[in-house]
């Protein structure tokens, strides 16, 4: 392959990861002219007092029109954790920022729903009153089943029908957001009660490899089969990036060269 050897570059873009230890999950690529820097989505806190746990509390108050305004999916039984699919767009909680899609749920009032199957936490959430606190913690990777279509495009019985049973890979929003006097869009008078907080989704470091020495590969390990569009960076301290897979080969080679100039420049510097 001709790289070409030009002045640095820079470049930033999503991809996927993989990493051996699951399905590939998103992240962005950031390309500076000493370090290509791997950055996964988290929520941190961006307001307020310093908060290091990976939980937030949020405590959201059920309206007449729209309820908590929520669904979710997942569950023990698919050892996946029950998460948040759904924000109504007018529901405060989004707009506060305290919660997101992708947050698994850890407590309902104060019980313990981590090891709990769909339909028990459906449950939870109907017995939980005018007003509900959820332990929450966002889920840097999400899952796959949260691409997952909604209950009116899959097959999964939804949770409002005779049978009182939901599916955990299709969103459940009875208990959450359905009001059965008002099928209007969803609204909210009072806001989640947040003591100063203020949260944002970020794009966090997650490796950073050095390009100096550095080297790249799209071949297999141990094989000379070549992967079509991907690859892998390998710091001189023998950090790896990992399997960078692409949206196209022709993404990935511009990935590559643009990479492969700017260990070029550090080398001949």
């Amino acid at each position: 392959m001709d790289f070409r050897t030009a002045c640095e570059e820079t470049k930033t873009g999503i991809c996927l990861l993989e990493d051996g230890n699951q399905e590939p999950f998103k992240v962005r690529l950031h390309l500076a002219k000493d370090i290509l820097m791997i950055q996964e989505q988290d929520v941190i806190c961006v307001s307020g007092e310093p908060f290091y746990s990976g939980e937030r509390t949020v405590t959201i108050r059920r309206q007449t029109v729209g309820g908590f305004g929520l669904s979710i999916k997942g569950g023990a039984e698919h050892n996946i954790p029950v998460v948040v699919s759904k924000i109504s767009k007018e529901q405060r909680a989004e707009l506060s920022g305290l919660l997101f899609i992708g947050d698994a749920i850890l407590q309902i009032n104060g019980i313990n729903v981590r090891k709990c199957r769909h339909e028990e936490v459906v449950q939870v959430l109907r017995n939980a009153g005018e007003e509900v606190t959820l332990t929450v913690s966002f889920l840097k990777r999400a899952p796959a089943f949260l691409k997952l279509p909604l209950n009116e495009d899959c097959a999964c019985a939804p949770s409002d029908q005779s049978s009182g049973t939901s599916s955990p890979l299709c969103d459940s929003g009875l208990h959450l957001n359905y009001h059965p006097n008002n099928t209007d869009t969803l609204s909210c008078s009072s806001w989640p009660t947040s003591p100063g907080l203020r949260w944002e989704k970020r794009w966090c470091d997650l490796r950073l490899i050095p390009l100096l020495h550095s080297r790249f590969s799209q071949y297999v390990p141990g094989t000379d089969l070549s992967r079509q569009n991907a690859f892998q960076v390998i710091a001189v301290d023998g950090v790896c990036s990992g399997i960078i897979q692409c949206l196209s080969a022709e993404d990935c080679v511009d990935w590559l060269q643009a990479i492969a100039t700017n260990i070029s420049n550090l080398t001949k510097h």
